[in-house]
């Protein structure tokens, strides 16, 4: 029996009328412009390229009463090295480390890839003091200027070379970071999938040159902001040496882990280096502990845990020393404009320099908010993704919200220093134990009581304390950093719309 389909028939006028009735088409983002316009610069037909927001920017710049130069004209030529073979050293000593577009852009960035210094490789993506780098490609159009720990890399072909000339670099840095810099950067984008820049649509971006004084103002916050960066990071080096001194740690090396020996049967192939020996472990069955994946029971994270025993202290489990570790409960997020909402902190923001496209919850609308504000002192881990990324609630971060995907670790002040436990934390020795405990197929995960587990030495507090306030100290300097550079961005910002708006 064949069952007929009774829905009534609808003419395209009745669905056309349902379409407007509806009034879903009222948010759709509209933009009018003049025809001659299509013809100018790359004859694009793509809508971004004309939006509201592009028009705002280009009229903030036109209308602010200063000089505009395009960027070329107050940079060196700008360029970007060009696709080449990626060609790895097999040990640190014999390569350059390697930074990808996102990496740089982190707060400490660190690199497991080394290209090979005897490669012309190595010398093109080599970058100099004081330029600025611009991602293009993916997200395209974010800066960061090269300071002493940037210049040790080798930077990825990703990130197109600005070298100031004629012009502050902290100002120029400060205006292609502002929202009318990033509108103007990121409007001449063209790709489907993923997202590109080169260098001739930087080179015609609008540059306003206010007075020389503003400039140099301007500049020097820029300056401050990425020295209290180099500072923190000092720091946090320091720290880590300190708690391997005072804890009686070696740096940690898999050379040290006890993977089984190479195989010795004479008709294995022992002239095949693109084929090395693979990584082989044993383990009892009694030490399963109903985990059946490989990645839990590599003996890294048992060697990192038998090196810890072997030192001054005796290792004790992180929940021991924690007043509290919390995994926050997933939401339905209600964003606003930030001057009615509470900065939103997600797992993508811990390792970057500052927060990018920082997010707003209603103060009003968000039920529960409370249960998701964290506050200073508080150490952050990042649980879903990519496992094991640490960050401290500073002064400056008291009272956000925070993800789910952001684990809590409220630190017992009587037992555990805060510092201490992110120091620790971002050592091998407790990285090694978090990615160990890793559960998940897509998305990988971590749980409360995995983190309770993490073996950390029971250092007296007043060690604690030494290691823990230069970890403290770092991470306030971190984010004035982010605060003054906000200010900086926003008084260029202002100082156009104030002119454009006269």
């Amino acid at each position: 029996m064949v069952e007929m389909n009774t829905a009534p028939i609808i003419t395209r006028e009745e669905r056309r009328q349902q379409f407007i009735e509806s009034g879903w088409w009222v948010s759709i983002p509209l933009a009018t412009i003049p025809a001659h316009w299509l013809y100018q610069g790359e004859n694009r037909l793509d809508g971004g390229y004309y939006t509201a927001e592009a028009n705002a920017a280009f009229r903030a710049v036109n209308d602010c009463g200063f000089e505009v130069q395009v960027l070329e004209k107050v940079t060196a030529p700008i360029w970007y090295p060009g696709r080449f073979k990626r060609i790895y050293a097999k040990s640190p000593t014999d390569g350059t480390p390697f930074l990808t577009a996102s990496e740089m852009l982190q707060f400490r960035p660190t690199s497991t890839e080394y290209l090979a210094n005897n490669t012309s490789a190595v010398d093109i993506c080599k970058v100099q003091n004081g330029w600025i780098l611009v991602t293009r490609s993916g997200t395209v159009g974010r800066c960061v200027i090269v300071g002493k720990r940037l210049g040790k890399f080798a930077i990825t072909d990703d990130a197109i070379r600005v070298q100031a000339k004629g012009v502050p670099v902290g100002y120029l840095y400060a205006y292609l970071s502002s929202w009318i810099g990033q509108v103007l950067i990121s409007k001449d984008q063209y790709g489907s999938a993923i997202k590109h820049l080169e260098p001739h649509h930087l080179a015609n971006v609008p540059v306003p040159l206010p007075p020389e004084e503003i400039q140099a103002e301007i500049h020097a916050e820029i300056m401050r902001a990425y020295a209290l960066r180099d500072e923190a990071n000092e720091l946090l080096d320091e720290a880590d040496r300190l708690l391997h001194e005072k804890l009686g740690l070696p740096v940690f090396d898999e050379s040290l882990v006890p993977y089984l020996p190479a195989p010795s049967a004479p008709c294995l192939p022992t002239n095949r280096p693109e084929m090395p020996h693979p990584k082989a472990f044993s383990i009892r069955a009694s030490e399963l502990a109903d985990r059946f994946d490989a990645s839990f029971h590599v003996p890294i994270a048992r060697t990192a845990v038998k090196l810890l025993r072997d030192g001054l202290y005796e290792p004790v489990q992180l929940g021991s020393i924690a007043d509290d570790i919390i995994v926050a409960p997933r939401f339905k997020r209600i964003y606003v404009p930030k001057e009615y909402g509470v900065p939103f902190l997600q797992g993508s923001h811990l390792p970057q320099m500052r927060p990018y496209d920082l997010k707003y919850l209603s103060r009003t609308k968000q039920t529960n908010l409370e249960r998701w504000i964290i506050h200073k002192g508080w150490v952050l881990v990042t649980c879903s993704g990519t496992i094991g990324r640490v960050g401290l609630v500073s002064s400056y971060m008291d009272k956000w919200a925070a993800s789910q995907h952001l684990l809590r670790i409220v630190p017992d002040y009587h037992q555990g220093h805060p510092g201490y436990i992110a120091a620790f934390l971002m050592t091998p020795y407790g990285q090694h134990q978090l990615t160990a405990k890793i559960y998940g197929g897509v998305v990988d995960e971590l749980t409360e009581e995995d983190t309770r587990a993490v073996w950390i030495p029971n250092a007296p507090l007043e060690i604690q304390r030494e290691i823990g306030e230069r970890v403290v100290q770092a991470f306030e300097k971190k984010d004035e950093a982010s605060a003054i550079e906000e200010a900086a961005i926003r008084k260029v910002e202002n100082l156009l719309q104030k002119r454009e708006a006269a």
